[in-house]
């Protein structure tokens, strides 16, 4: 599932819904691999770029490889998110 087309000028990616090892829900570009914490932060483009070797996006929590998923449409309902417009992919 995907919300909307990454607004990177530069990226043609999928901003895709994904738990992170404590349980939270992000959302995170399935290109360039940007983050942001809530849907609205999309908007004004509040993003977090996590790099090696942390991956870090705030103090809790990473998105180190092997250590995520996507998000099932269960995991976006218990985060909030259910009433908003998602995609399938195709």
């Amino acid at each position: 599932m995907w919300l909307v087309e990454c607004p990177s000028y530069w990226d043609q990616g999928l901003v895709r819904p994904l738990v992170v090892e404590t349980g939270k829900v992000v959302l995170m570009c399935d290109s360039c691999g940007v983050v942001w914490h809530t849907p609205a932060g999309i908007e004004e483009f509040e993003h977090v770029a996590p790099c090696e070797p942390d991956w870090s996006i705030d103090q809790d929590s990473h998105v180190r490889p092997g250590t995520v998923r996507w998000a099932s449409p269960a995991d976006v309902t218990s985060a909030g998110w259910g009433e908003l417009k998602w995609r399938e992919l195709p």
